[in-house]
Parts: C-alpha cells; structure tokens; sequence
C-alpha cells in the first residue's frame, strides 16, 4: 500500500487530548500517518509507546522530519518506539492474545498505536469464518486492553473490490466502531486533509498543507 506523508503539526495535537479507550480513524489511507503523529505528543516526553503494524507502513521519516522541525533528540524518539510487525492474521492473533500484554507489562507504554489493525483480516486466502474467529478473539482483547491505556487503532476503508466474502469482512469495522470511545474519519482534499470527529464531540478539522513531509510549524484548522 502506498502511504501519503502528512506535515509535522505544532504540539500539543490539538484534538481535544487526553484521548482514552479505544481510538478509532478510519477512512483514507492517510490515518496511516495521521495516528503515527498523534503518538508524537507521548513520544516527545519520552513516553514509550508500542506500535503494531499490520500495513507496513511505520515511517520513520516521519518522526525524523518531527525531530528536526522540534528540535528533539531522533535516537530517543525511536527507542521510546516499540515495534512489532504482522504479516498474518494469524500473527496478529498471537500478538494479541499471547505477546502483547507481556510488551505492556514490560514497556509501560502510554499508548498502543496499531496501523492497519484489519489488513490481514481482508486476506481472501483466509476464510471468512476464520477471519470472523479470529476478529472475536482480537475484539476481547483490545476491550481489555483498552480499560487501562489508549488505543489507537488505524483502520484505512477496505478496497471497492466487490464480493461476497469482502462483504462479510467489511463488518469488522463496524465491530470496531460499536468499541471506539473515539471515532475519527479522515480524507484528503485539495490543500490538506480534512479530519472529522464523529464522537464523543463531533468537530472537523482541517490539516493545511498538502500530503507531503515538511518541516514548518503546521497545524489543524477547525472548520
């Protein structure tokens, strides 16, 4: 998946923090980054935060651009960074239920980011039943794990492709949402990317220059 860069805002986020529970962005491709520069207002203090990644799509030229532009030390950034990738659902099954508590008890994190938390789900070479087992499971453990840390989860829309088993698959999203304290949807627009909180608070923003890395203090603009 080709994933957009998004600019180094100023800190802190302006998304009415703290966030708790379950923090779900959906929409465009562009949550991706989106939540990466979300963990900057933990990483920036040294707080650790774990990150699975199921899309590949960690970017560390997007917390090096932050370094630069804040004046941060990029060694510490990174190291407070603990990185765990899946390829499979079956991985992302292990992960959760057998590793991931054994990471938070380890690392004390401030927060868990999961970028592309249903990628491997969409696998058509899974069966649809698996898929939906294995959804359950990872639907319990997140719950859980949610009581005690911030959770935020990516989950880019699934492809247009038409069929029956994507069909069935598009409903762990919606699984997803009836968990998320917080819902977000974000999609590009011409100069920038529009950001919407559907709940606790609805609200939109506007993320003003473009999809691109840059260095200057940009911020979101409330519309």
């Amino acid at each position: 998946m080709s994933v957009p860069s998004l600019p180094v805002p100023d800190l802190p986020v302006p998304l009415d923090q703290p966030l708790y529970g379950l923090v779900l962005l959906t929409g465009h491709a562009c949550v991706l980054p989106l939540s990466q520069l979300l963990c900057l207002q933990y990483l920036y203090r040294g707080e650790p935060v774990v990150l699975v990644d199921g899309a590949n799509a960690f970017d560390p030229l997007l917390f090096s651009a932050a370094a630069r532009a804040h004046q941060w030390n990029l060694r510490e950034l990174l190291d407070a960074i603990h990185l765990s990738r899946v390829y499979t659902c079956h991985q992302l099954e292990a992960l959760f239920t057998e590793h991931l508590q054994q990471a938070v008890t380890a690392f004390r994190p401030r927060a868990v980011l999961c970028l592309g938390l249903l990628d491997t789900l969409y696998d058509e070479d899974v069966s649809v039943a698996e898929a939906s087992r294995i959804f359950r499971r990872l639907r319990t453990a997140l719950l859980a794990l949610s009581q005690r840390l911030p959770i935020l989860t990516a989950c880019p829309d699934p492809p247009a492709a038409a069929g029956d088993t994507l069909a069935a698959r598009r409903a762990f999203g919606a699984g997803l949402r009836r968990l998320a304290r917080w819902s977000f949807t974000a999609r590009p627009e011409t100069e920038g990317v529009l950001i919407a909180r559907e709940w606790p608070d609805p609200a939109r923003w506007e993320w003003a220059g473009g999809l691109t890395v840059r260095t200057g203090g940009l911020a979101l603009r409330r519309r």
